[in-house]
């Protein structure tokens, strides 16, 4: 999904920058990281998902916390940039808003997701599947 997630991202910021009215529009996406709590595993016993929320958020601090999620989506509004991933290491959450630029930054994506046919092509699938 992460794949998708980039090509889709770098193909609109491609079409937005090829559109003098919508040159200078930025787009990027990110991993928020392990949120457990958000519904990802709403189709799981509900007990499991409660003990797997508190052990891998607390025991463990690998997991991250929906108000983290959110300040990480608020973060990419405030930096100048377009067209990229972000991404943070595990358990980010601790360092609290010092893990914004730090340990939530700009991450380096796969020669596959760099792939520009790919991103045409999933446009073009998405455009199809829509009907537009």
């Amino acid at each position: 999904m992460q794949l998708c997630n980039v090509l889709f991202t770098r193909e609109l910021q491609k079409r937005l920058d090829a559109n003098g009215a919508t040159k200078g529009i930025s787009t990027n996406c990110f991993n928020p990281g392990l949120i457990v709590s958000t519904g990802l595993f709403r189709n799981q016993n509900p007990l499991f998902t409660k003990v797997f929320d508190v052990v891998a958020t607390d025991v463990f601090k690998v997991g991250e916390t929906p108000a983290w999620g959110g300040a990480a989506l608020a973060y990419m509004t405030t930096v100048d940039s377009s067209g990229k991933y972000y991404t943070g290491n595990p358990g980010s959450s601790r360092y609290g808003d010092a893990a914004f630029g730090n340990q939530f930054t700009i991450t380096q994506v796969s020669k596959e997701a760099q792939d520009s046919e790919k991103g045409t092509q999933l446009w073009d699938l998405t455009e199809k599947l829509l009907g537009i």
